[in-house]
C-alpha cells in the first residue's frame, strides 16, 4: 500500500512541475508584447499634459491637445480640469476615444520647490482605464520629475498592471516656445500575468509638440527595455525601438527574447 501512496504521491508531484515548466514554455511572446505596448503608450500619453505649466493652460485651446477635451480652470485654486468625451468635434490627424477627466492640481506650483499632480478620474484612452496619481516637481524652467505609486493601467478584459516609477523629463524650446519633451527613467510592477517587470527607458525617449497637436502621443526617437521576471527560470527581455514618421505615426519595433523582431505600430 506504501508503494501506492508514493508512486501517487510522485506521479502528483511530476504533473505538478510538468505543468509549471508548460506554462512557461506555452507563454505567447507576441501577446505579451502586445500588451506591454498598449501599456507603455497609455502611461506616455499624459505625460505631456503634467509637463505643461499652468500659465499655458491659460493659453492652450481644446483642439491643441489629444482628444480635445474641455479646459475648466479655476484661477484661485489653481486646479484644471481636463473633460473627455464633450467635444462633438475634434479636427486632429489622430483621434483617440477618451472619456472621464484628468484633474491638474497647481496649487503649489508657485512655491519655493514647485510641485503639483496628475489624477485621473474614470479615465479611459482606446478603452484602456487608468488609476492614480502621478506627483510631479519642477526642477528649473525647463526640468521636471515625476513619481508615481500604485497607478494602475487596466487594458481589455479586465487585464491589468499595477506599477510605481520615477521619470525625469526636459523640455526643448526654440525662440522661448517649447517644441519636444524628452523622457528618461524606470517603472516597475506586475503585468496581467501576475509576474515581476520593470521596465527601463535606455536612450532618452523624444515626442515633438507638433505631434501632440495632432493627436499622436507615441515618441518620435527613443529605446526602452521591458524585462519579465520568470521566476525560477531567467528574465526575459523585450528591447523595443521608437523611430519617428513623416506623419508623426511613429514605428515602434521590438526584438522579442527569442531573437524575432516585431513591429508594434503602426
Amino acid at each position: 500500500m506504501k508503494k501506492y501512496l508514493i508512486l501517487i504521491l510522485v506521479s502528483f508531484l511530476f504533473w505538478s512541475c510538468a505543468e509549471d515548466v508548460n506554462k512557461e514554455i506555452n507563454t505567447d511572446l507576441t501577446q505579451e508584447a502586445a500588451q506591454f505596448f498598449q501599456f507603455t503608450e497609455a502611461i506616455g500619453e499624459s505625460s505631456y499634459l503634467g509637463n505643461i505649466p499652468f500659465v499655458d493652460y491659460s493659453r492652450i485651446t481644446s483642439a491643441e491637445l489629444p482628444g480635445c477635451p474641455s479646459i475648466t480652470i479655476s484661477p484661485n485654486s489653481r486646479i484644471i480640469e481636463l473633460i473627455y468625451g464633450t467635444s462633438s468635434e475634434c479636427i486632429q490627424q489622430n483621434i483617440s476615444p477618451r472619456t472621464g477627466k484628468i484633474v491638474l492640481d497647481f496649487t503649489l506650483s508657485n512655491t519655493t520647490l514647485p510641485t503639483w499632480s496628475l489624477t485621473y478620474e474614470n479615465y479611459s484612452v482606446d478603452g484602456i482605464q487608468i488609476e492614480g496619481v502621478r506627483h510631479f516637481t519642477g526642477l528649473s524652467l525647463n526640468e521636471n520629475q515625476e513619481t508615481f505609486e500604485n497607478l494602475t493601467v487596466e487594458l481589455n478584459k479586465s487585464l491589468s498592471f499595477t506599477i510605481n516609477g520615477t521619470f525625469s523629463y526636459s523640455t526643448s524650446r526654440s525662440s522661448l516656445k517649447p517644441f519636444a519633451l524628452s523622457t528618461r527613467g524606470k517603472m516597475e510592477g506586475r503585468n496581467p500575468a501576475g509576474r515581476n517587470f520593470s521596465l527601463v527607458i535606455t536612450e532618452a525617449k523624444e515626442q515633438l509638440f507638433q505631434c501632440y497637436r495632432e493627436g499622436w502621443t507615441l515618441p518620435q526617437s527613443g529605446k526602452e527595455s521591458w524585462i519579465v521576471s520568470r521566476g525560477n527560470s531567467s528574465d526575459l527581455e523585450y528591447k523595443v525601438n521608437f523611430q519617428g514618421t513623416e506623419d508623426c505615426n511613429s514605428m515602434v519595433v521590438s526584438t522579442m527574447p527569442d531573437g524575432r523582431t516585431l513591429q508594434l505600430n503602426p
